[in-house]
């Protein structure tokens, strides 16, 4: 009896180390994530003027979510701690036209812009509640929640990302210098080649870039479905380093300009109309030149959230049973 006690002892911490160790043959992952994107920036917005930024998540507008997705390859250096590569696609839409704020629907501005995002990323895994074996479970008699598998993590990291703001053009909204059959065809054109607050125009304003940093951090969660699937959700913010993801930033301009910038009749009747589409209902000169336009105090902000799918890769071993890497 003295020595089947022993053995029981043994094999209990055996199969415990054995599963101490279970994180080492599912370190490589691969993950996919279809999910929404949102933006927080000048356009659209709540009904009330609200704070932009990381903490004004009040002041989204979910009628300009978009869809997004991802795809990556997750590593895990230690049971709690994992790196991966990501690569994630989106697009981003504002339009005053969504809010009732008067002064943000009285300027009747809108974009749309894809966003393309590469990062790296570090996870920190706070809580995981692993599924045991079958003879772990009969030896220990343990029940209810010990047969799932249900981990929760933090992420954070640095990475790139590329967009291009559009907007869209209609020939009976024009109201410019340029005759009517002189204008551009009705679609969406590219805003930063139009200078629509005089990049390039005043000393003081430089274009921007379409390439720019970010930093995502954010939460996320999965269960296991079985030994090579997990599904979970994850939220993420991305803060960046510009204020120009919808075109918009500081002030008006004088559309005089761009007749001085260039000769294209159809260039210039775009730039006028972008510059300043305004409806011009509130009855007061608000969007005159050198009025605001947009809030450069507080840089972009866009979001993604996923539903996520993980891959877990068979365990690789050499011929004499130890794992590869």
């Amino acid at each position: 009896m003295k020595i089947f006690s022993i053995f029981l002892i043994l094999l209990f911490f055996f199969l415990s180390d054995s599963y101490g160790q279970r994180w080492k043959r599912d370190r490589h992952q691969l993950f996919l994530g279809l999910g929404g994107s949102g933006f927080l920036g000048d356009l659209g917005g709540a009904d009330d003027i609200g704070s932009q930024g990381i903490l004004g998540i009040r002041d989204l507008d979910f009628e300009a979510v978009r869809p997004s997705g991802m795809l990556g390859y997750k590593y895990f250096l230690y049971e709690d701690v994992a790196l991966r590569a990501n690569f994630g696609y989106g697009r981003l839409s504002g339009n005053d036209s969504y809010t009732d704020e008067i002064y943000r629907n009285n300027r009747n501005i809108q974009f749309r812009t894809s966003i393309v995002e590469m990062s790296v990323q570090g996870e920190y895994y706070f809580f995981s509640h692993e599924r045991v074996g079958a003879r772990y479970r009969r030896i220990t008699r343990r029940r209810g929640w010990i047969g799932y598998n249900i981990s929760l993590y933090a992420f954070a990291g640095v990475g790139g990302f590329y967009f291009n703001p559009q907007g869209k053009f209609e020939k009976d909204r024009y109201e410019g210098t340029i005759p009517y059959d002189q204008l551009p065809k009705d679609g969406w054109y590219d805003l930063r080649p139009l200078s629509t607050e005089g990049q390039g125009f005043f000393p003081t304003r430089d274009t921007y870039s379409r390439f720019q940093i970010t930093v995502p951090f954010g939460i996320g969660g999965y269960f296991q479905i079985n030994r090579e699937l997990a599904i979970g959700i994850e939220y993420g913010i991305r803060k960046t380093w510009t204020d120009y993801i919808d075109d918009v930033s500081t002030t008006y301009v004088d559309p005089a300009i761009y007749s001085q910038m260039w000769d294209d009749p159809q260039k210039i009747a775009l730039a006028e109309h972008f510059a300043n589409p305004t409806s011009n209902r509130l009855g007061e000169n608000v969007t005159a030149p050198g009025q605001q336009r947009g809030g450069p105090a507080d840089n972009d902000v866009y979001m993604f959230s996923f539903i996520t799918i993980y891959y877990k890769f068979p365990e690789l071993r050499t011929a004499y049973g130890v794992p590869r890497f």
